[in-house]
Formats: structure tokens, C-alpha cells, sequence
């Protein structure tokens, strides 16, 4: 009875432990397309998008992006920065980096 016991518990743990290191080791591919992201841009002057009126921006998952977008399209609009000349002119080392620093 105690040997069928510490087998249930070596067993279980060895189980948690399995399952905790399959999940630690199934980082997202940056890559994938369900990872593609975007800059979500929010003006303060609707339907104006000139770097002026930006008042936020985030960098998200497209599909995140997409949604809050259309939640309000006159103040919020999804951009694609990664062929932007403020990024290819080496400006801003990515359109994540263009997204999160260029309107501050």
C-alpha cells in the first residue's frame, strides 16, 4: 500500500513537471502569422493622422490592432511602418521601434 502510494506521488509530480517544462518550452515564433503585429496610431483630431494629432500609439498583434480600430475608425487606424523611410533610412531600427518612439 505505501509503495502504490509514493508510486501515485513520484508518478504526479513527475507529470506536473512534464507538462510545466512542454509549456515552458513552447515559446511563439515572432514570425508566425498569428504574430504579426502593427502600430495602432490614436489622433486627437479625428480623421487626421499627421504626426501632429498623434496622441498614443501601441504596438500589438494585427488582430488586436484591427479590432480597437474599428471600435472608432475617425480616431484610431492601424499603420505599417516596416517599409516607412523613417525605418529603411535606418532612422529607426524597426517599425516597433518607429511605432513606440516617433510620437512621443
Amino acid at each position: 500500500m505505501k509503495l502504490s502510494i509514493l508510486s501515485a506521488v513520484v508518478m504526479g509530480t513527475l507529470a506536473l513537471g512534464a507538462s510545466g517544462a512542454m509549456a515552458a518550452s513552447n515559446n511563439a515564433n515572432a514570425n508566425a502569422p498569428g504574430q504579426d503585429r502593427t502600430c495602432l496610431v490614436t489622433t486627437g483630431t479625428p480623421n487626421s493622422f499627421n504626426d501632429a494629432d498623434i496622441i498614443g500609439t501601441k504596438w500589438l498583434p494585427r488582430k488586436a490592432a484591427e479590432a480597437q480600430a474599428s471600435k472608432n475608425p475617425t480616431t484610431m487606424k492601424i499603420f505599417d511602418y516596416a517599409n516607412d523611410p523613417l525605418v529603411t533610412s535606418g532612422k529607426y531600427k524597426s517599425a516597433e521601434d518607429l511605432c513606440n518612439n516617433h510620437f512621443k
